[in-house]
Parts: structure tokens; sequence; C-alpha cells
């Protein structure tokens, strides 16, 4: 039974994305950004000053990526984007599995299971939805920090600091490291950075000293902050008193950044926890956190299953899934109702909260070494 669903999602998924390449104006089109700016990269153009894809968008992440990026440039369109589109699905596939196994202490079940929810993942949640339509990175990197840092093990640390060179919002969690009082994977972290900046200075020095000591600081180059897939507390600021935004997010961000600093030093024994609530953080104070950086959502559904559904950690994760799925139904009105149009930055805000005040962690989360070798096996370690 679970193979039969699990192949009729998977068929329904399929269908969905297929049929969206050919009505969605904009399919795929952060993949084919990441391309174009990969070929001026390689043809030894300046590549922040170009503008790429048919809206003429600038490429607004640090000079690492570039390099990340030169495999897609490599190819042709068509199986450039199919290429990106293939490595988000296992991404996606891996997360799930690994929230599954975090949820439920190794005991993740059928793998069936996993394709079954990761299926209803790709066309029900909006972030997921759109992160793969658009041929985003956002579940790539989301697999790194859940993979490498948040599962613990000799690796902790590198997640997080090589998806910081790849989009610098991640370098909150290598100073969550910190706060947890974890200092071997906060200098993993750091070194990751490091290593990974360093090799796109040699090959790229204009690009990188440009982008550090400019482009960096520029809250305007991605877009529009007041546009409502801004899910960030700049975001809202400036859709309602954008008069008063930079002053209110600097001391909304002050007190997130503080609150988030003890929450994540308050669940340091659980590093899947600590973690997900620094990704939340660095999600709400950057300036720009569009609704698909908000992939994870995974993570803190994982949070909320495992604390039992009592907790108000669960509800306030179930109340980011809800507003993950209503985004598609009340942000495409001419006018999105006044209550819906900070949906993510409110429920990130309560998940915050509500780990503030619930139980204190959520279980010891078993190391990968502690693992039986049935579980090893189904989470393909």
């Amino acid at each position: 039974m679970g193979l039969v669903l699990a192949v009729m999602l998977c068929v329904w998924s399929a269908y969905f994305f297929i049929a969206q390449t050919r009505t969605w104006p904009v399919a795929f089109l952060d993949s084919s950004i990441y391309r174009e700016a990969a070929k001026a990269f390689l043809a030894g153009s300046d590549v922040y000053s170009g503008k790429f894809g048919p809206p003429g968008l600038p490429f607004t992440y640090p000079p690492f990526a570039l390099v990340v990026f030169v495999p897609l440039a490599l190819l042709p369109s068509v199986l450039a984007s199919v290429l990106a589109f293939g490595l988000s699905v296992a991404a996606l596939l891996a997360c799930v599995r690994w929230s599954q196994d975090y949820a439920t202490s190794g005991r993740a079940g059928s793998w069936w299971l996993t394709v079954a929810l990761a299926a209803c993942a790709s066309v029900l949640v909006e972030p997921v939805r759109t992160t793969l339509g658009l041929g985003q990175v956002n579940l790539l990197l989301l697999a790194l920090v859940l993979g490498l840092d948040a599962r613990g093990g000799s690796r902790t640390g590198w997640g997080a600091g090589i998806a910081s060179a790849v989009k610098i919002t991640p370098a909150l969690l290598v100073v969550a490291q910190a706060v947890r009082g974890e200092m071997r994977a906060f200098w993993r972290g750091v070194g990751a950075f490091a290593l990974a900046t360093g090799l796109a200075a040699i090959v790229a020095p204009a690009a990188t000293r440009h982008y550090f000591t400019s482009l960096l600081w520029d809250s305007t180059r991605p877009g529009n902050l007041r546009y409502i897939g801004n899910q960030s507390l700049r975001g809202a600021w400036e859709r309602h008193l954008p008069g008063a935004a930079s002053i209110g997010w600097t001391v909304t961000s002050a007190a997130v950044l503080l609150a988030g600093a003890w929450c994540v030093r308050r669940h340091r024994q659980d590093p899947w926890f600590s973690l997900t609530l620094a990704g939340v953080v660095a999600l709400l104070v950057s300036p720009v956190s569009w609704s698909h950086h908000w992939v994870w959502v995974i993570p803190c559904l994982a949070v909320g299953a495992r604390l039992g559904w009592r907790s108000p950690v669960a509800w306030t994760s179930m109340l980011l899934l809800a507003a993950t799925l209503a985004e598609a139904v009340v942000w495409t009105q001419p006018v999105p109702p006044l209550w819906s149009q900070d949906l993510f930055v409110v429920s990130g805000v309560a998940f915050l909260v509500a780990s503030a005040f619930g139980p204190r962690d959520a279980a010891t989360v078993p190391q990968r070494d502690e693992l039986s070798l049935e579980s090893r096996a189904l989470a393909g370690d």
C-alpha cells in the first residue's frame, strides 16, 4: 500500500511540475540566472554589474557560488534546469528522511513514507514548491546544514560554513555553534567559510573584493523590500510603517537576536533544535527572506513532532506549516488581506517564543554512531 501511494503521489508531483514549466513564466528562472552568471564568470566578465534572465536581474550571491554553479554553465539550458531540479529533489528527500529520523529517535520507518511525504511537500508547501520551480538552492543548503551539523558528529560546523559561502545568511548558524558552546564546530564553520571564500578570492579576486566591500551591505540589491514575498522583519516594517522601517527593523532584529541566542543556548544539548532556531532567527533578521527561503519549515515540523502535539512548539510549527499552505490562496488576491501579509514572520516569531517557554530540550539526539545498523541503512549513512 505504501509503495502504491508513494508512486501515485510522485506521478501527481511530476505532472504538476511538468505542467508548471509550460504555464509559469518564471519556471527555472533562478537556475537560469545561476547558469548565465557562471558563463559570464568563465568568460571573464564583471558578473556583479551584469543582468541575467529575461527580467534582467542581478546576481546577488557571494563569489564562491559562481564556482559552485560552473557545472550549470557547461550544460545546455534544459539539462542545467533538469540537474538543478534533480539535485533539489534529492536534497528534499534527504531533509525529509533526516527529519523523520530526528522526530522518531532513529525509527523513521519505510522509505516509501519518506517519498510520499516529500512528494506532498513538493506541491503543497510553498517554500518547497517555489524552490523546486525556480531552480533555487535553498533545499541544497538546508541539506548541508541538517546532514553535517544538526545530526551531530565529527563534521559538525562544516555544513553552515559551506552554505554561508554560497549564500551569506547561513553564517548566523556558524555563530550559533559558539552560542551553544560548541567551539570546535564554530571553528570548523569559520574554517569552511574561509576555505571556500579563499578559493573564490584566488579565481575571482576582483569579484570577491567588490562583493565583500560593497555589495554585501546593499540590502536593496536583491529586490523590492516591501514586496509581500519578503517575509522578514524588514519586509514587514517596509509594508506597514515604511517611514520607520530602518529604526524599527534595527530594534526588532536586536530583540529577536537576543531572544534567539537565549533559546539556542537553552536548547544547546539538542543540535537539531538549536540550529533550527538559529535558522528561523536568520530568516527573521535578514533584510530579505523571500518566502521560498522558509524551507526551514521542514526541520521545524520535526521538532514539533518530537516534542509531541501537546507542546506549544508543536502548535507553532503547525502554524508555520499552515502559513506555507495558505499563502497560495490568500496572496494571489489583488490585495492580500492585512492579516496574511506577514504570515511567515508571525509564525517564525511564535515558534521562537514557544521555544523560549516550552520544554528545555526535545530529547538527546542519537548520534550517528549510536544508531542501529538498520537505522543507518534506512537513513542512507
